[in-house]
């Protein structure tokens, strides 16, 4: 009978302490359920919660990333629109005529000084030492100038889709053809004057009158000629595109100016042309931002003394002034792409932490133990164990074997 006794005591001692140690176990881990065994539906509910936790924290990290570079981005856009500001008031300032040629030549210095912050600005860094507008080559500084001034791009236009939310992605690459690929002149035309020429009049690029042959003429080959002749006192213009005249008129002296429409695109002509001058009007192509203030810098050094030469430095200057407008546009619209790209990463990120927070609920609810509930059952079992003990002592000491002795 006594060995019977000790026996369910001893189990009974068990099986407590054994309650306790799980209790413990649930109070120093914050956990109800820590394998499937204990319940299998709460566990494995818990796990794809947790496992979507932690996805959610790795587009959390791809959108910080992510945001850090585009940031990086739009403040150097931003910064590179001052310096064409800049820039176009350079330019300006010459055309207007009212500069010596020692300020040309502090107006030259200014132009190269800005094509320097533009090329610092283009291999722009973000805050993980990436390069902003190298596309997906992320280590390879994107532009390169040579020994003669010339610029180089040495980065691609990969794309690199990013998930940042559950079924979104975005294109996490800047590339480096928006200092590149910038349109000539209007975005349409871009006039030059002959060189040869000895009048004081400019040829520019002021609208469009139809948009359909405007773009016919860009995507086209073929350019525009405009020749200056005289007949009886009065001087007149003809326009050829391929060996056949497209246009032509009078050239109004009084005033020194003509509006002229050819393929759809509107020009002013200004100052006072000489007979045998010329125009060449060709389709607008791709010029980096680089080569257009090289151009302007180029001029502004050598203007001319006569005003045949200054006109000719005006007619440059102010093809160049239709490039810097293109520039301007072209990264105000990358900034507000990436704007637009920056938005959805905020609003991706305020929906990732509600899920996430959501998540580490549910999981709590479905594993985790409640604390203040354990910890009042561990003094319960504690108690009730402390009790069992001092029992079976009491009950020891009143044994049979107690008793004869």
């Amino acid at each position: 009978m006594e060995s019977t006794f000790y026996t369910n005591s001893a189990a009974a001692f068990t099986t407590q302490e054994t309650q306790l140690q799980q209790l413990q176990s649930e109070l120093a881990s914050g956990k109800a359920v820590n394998s499937a065994g204990a319940d299998a539906t709460a566990y494995i509910g818990a796990a794809q919660d947790n496992s979507q936790i932690q996805q959610l924290a790795a587009e959390q990290n791809s959108q910080t990333n992510i945001q850090a570079t585009l940031q990086t981005g739009t403040s150097t856009l931003g910064q590179a629109t001052t310096l064409l500001d800049q820039l176009q008031s350079i330019a300006l300032q010459a055309i207007n005529a009212t500069t010596s040629g020692l300020n040309y030549q502090a107006l030259s210095e200014q132009a190269g000084q800005i094509g320097q912050q533009l090329l610092a600005f283009a291999n722009s860094q973000d805050p993980q030492g990436n390069f902003v507008f190298s596309g997906t080559a992320k280590g390879t500084e994107p532009f390169s100038q040579n020994s003669s001034g010339s610029v180089s791009y040495n980065g691609n236009e990969g794309v690199s889709s990013v998930e940042i939310s559950p079924g979104v992605t975005v294109n996490s690459a800047l590339n480096g053809a928006v200092f590149m690929d910038g349109p000539s002149g209007n975005g349409f035309a871009s006039v030059s004057a002959g060189t040869t020429n000895t009048g004081t009049a400019t040829l520019v690029a002021t609208g469009v009158s139809n948009q359909a042959a405007a773009g016919a003429f860009q995507t086209g080959n073929l350019a525009i000629t405009v020749s200056f002749s005289s007949s009886g006192g009065t001087e007149s213009y003809v326009a050829t595109q391929g060996g056949i005249k497209i246009g032509g008129g009078p050239v109004t002296t009084s005033t020194n100016s003509a509006m002229l429409n050819l393929d759809g695109i509107q020009f002013k002509l200004s100052g006072a042309p000489n007979v045998g001058d010329t125009f060449v009007i060709a389709p607008s192509r791709p010029q980096s931002i680089f080569s257009l203030v090289s151009g302007i810098q180029s001029a502004l050094s050598s203007p001319g003394s006569t005003s045949a030469q200054m006109a000719q430095t005006r007619q440059t200057l102010e093809n160049a002034l239709g490039g810097i407008v293109q520039y301007q546009n072209r990264f105000s619209g990358a900034s507000a792409k990436a704007g637009v790209i920056l938005k959805s990463i905020t609003q991706s990120g305020a929906a990732d932490t509600t899920l996430s927070t959501a998540d580490q609920t549910n999981a709590a609810a479905l594993v985790g133990a409640n604390i203040p509930q354990t910890l009042t059952q561990i003094e319960q079992q504690t108690a009730a164990l402390q009790d069992s003990l001092k029992a079976f002592s009491s009950v020891q000491q009143l044994s049979l074997f107690s008793f004869i002795a």
